[in-house]
């Protein structure tokens, strides 16, 4: 004669709840890896907008001489990425910035604690609302002839 034993409902009952236990703590775990990448891309993109705001202008002088132009900044601790220079509400296309004895186009990078000059040509000998643009925002300054 055979003998046929089965698994008791209660230890099969058990295996059903282990087995699923194991499937759902699998899924959490690869769900959970998953989403720490992406919250730590949003995390880097955030940082990296909230540096670009706490970049900042120091300005130190500005005046007009000879047809030009020359705003005189520190770049702050940060640095400071300067994007463009406005006279009088215009955009100014003929900027450089000087830094370290080397003339740079518009857009260019200072580094931290610099002391830069930006030179902007043929511009009218008059008193003028000098507006500088970088990833922190804008800075303003009045120029006159000298």
């Amino acid at each position: 004669m055979i003998n046929k034993r089965a698994v008791s409902n209660i230890v099969a009952e058990i295996m059903m709840i282990l087995i699923t236990l194991a499937v759902g703590f699998t899924l959490i775990v690869y769900l959970s890896s998953a989403a720490g990448g992406f919250v730590s891309l949003t995390n880097s993109n955030s940082n990296q907008a909230q540096l670009a705001l706490q970049q900042y202008i120091v300005p130190m002088g500005s005046y007009i001489s000879n047809g030009n132009l020359y705003f005189i900044f520190n770049s702050g601790p940060l640095g400071v990425q300067i994007n463009g220079v406005y006279i009088n509400s215009t955009i100014v296309n003929t900027c450089s910035i000087l830094f370290n004895k080397t003339s740079y186009s518009l857009s260019h990078y200072i580094p931290p604690d610099a002391v830069a000059v930006i030179k902007c040509t043929n511009v009218k000998p008059v008193a003028s609302l000098v507006t500088v643009s970088y990833n922190g925002g804008e800075v303003y300054a009045m120029a006159s002839p000298s």
